[in-house]
């Protein structure tokens, strides 16, 4: 079940559940608690005292294995960066990862001023977030020391990046998912660039030295995700370089392409949909037949790509 719309007030909470065992904030409305406590069964509510919640050995692991890192990660940011994490501002996980993201790229951000709906849209998929979002506002000016964006429209050329001082492979990324999670950098040793929305032009900013190390491209395995990749490929190969595409996890979390979110559909009516065979190895050419067969795709964030990284062997 997705947790994206967990705020900071039921995140401090289960960390507490993981941490004292019980909790007494009012969080038993919210549908992941639900969840947690009546189909997952690794909450419980004290037979005493139903409103306070306690927790089970399972749900320990559980925590440990969903929550932990990014409840510490994102505690650690809030503090540093002086925003107060108290249950007033309704930041949920995603909305603390943008808000790292954005810390991350900072100078980059400050020197390319824009205006509210274009910076909301870049970060939160949605022009009007930010102007509905007081706390949320206030924390990215907070994080550029700004007190209003720029009111002129103008192309963004942001370079939106999780640098690493000394990295072993870059891994370029269709969506910002994986940049929102710092951790992966610190893990694995690699330095995150995002060139999703056809971003791919900033490409040509990753110095000689970076691109002697090896390349690769996470992204959603569907047409327009592919052919992201085939562009890039054609641009790095007119450097003299080349790219690896990352395989999906086993298993993989196939799913429709008619659903409401997605927008991206197989040619039918063409060979590997009109996709270049040449860019892709015979495992790859596989899938992708077998997901056009079936008229599927693969959503980039169902990746583990920390065991994508370290099945490299960097």
């Amino acid at each position: 079940m997705m947790n994206k719309n967990i705020t900071w007030k039921e995140l401090k909470a289960l960390d507490d559940l993981y941490h004292l065992k019980k909790t007494k904030a009012n969080i038993q409305g919210h549908p992941y608690i639900k969840y947690l406590l009546e189909e997952k069964c690794i909450l419980d509510r004290k037979p005493d005292n139903v409103k306070v919640i306690t927790s089970t050995d399972d749900f320990i692991k559980f925590y440990e294995e969903i929550f932990k890192i990014q409840y510490d990660e994102a505690k650690k940011f809030l503090i540093e960066n002086s925003i107060e994490p108290n249950a007033k501002k309704n930041f949920t996980i995603d909305d603390v990862k943008t808000l790292m993201l954005i810390a991350e790229n900072r100078t980059e951000l400050k020197n390319n001023p824009t205006n509210i709906e274009d910076f909301s849209n870049e970060f939160f998929d949605t022009s009007k977030y930010l102007k509905n979002k007081a706390s949320i506002r206030n924390a990215v000016f907070k994080i550029l020391d700004i007190t209003e964006f720029a009111l002129d429209k103008k192309e963004n050329q942001w370079r939106i990046v999780v640098d690493h001082p000394n990295p072993k492979a870059i891994v370029l990324c269709e969506n910002k998912s994986f940049l929102k999670q710092p951790w992966i950098v610190k893990n694995t040793e690699v330095k995150l660039w995002y060139v999703g929305g056809n971003n791919i032009k900033i490409i040509d900013d990753i110095d000689e030295a970076e691109l002697s190390k090896p390349i690769y491209y996470s992204c959603d395995w569907d047409l327009a995700g592919l052919q992201i990749y085939s562009r890039i490929k054609a641009k790095l190969r007119n450097r003299n370089r080349d790219i690896s595409l990352l395989y999906p996890n086993e298993p993989q979390k196939k799913i429709s392409t008619y659903i409401d979110y997605h927008y991206s559909h197989w040619d039918l009516s063409k060979i590997l949909s009109g996709l270049s065979l040449e860019n892709f190895s015979k495992k790859e050419i596989i899938l992708i037949n077998d997901l056009i067969q079936n008229e599927m795709w693969i959503e980039e964030e169902s990746f583990d790509l920390i065991k994508m990284i370290q099945l490299k062997k960097l």
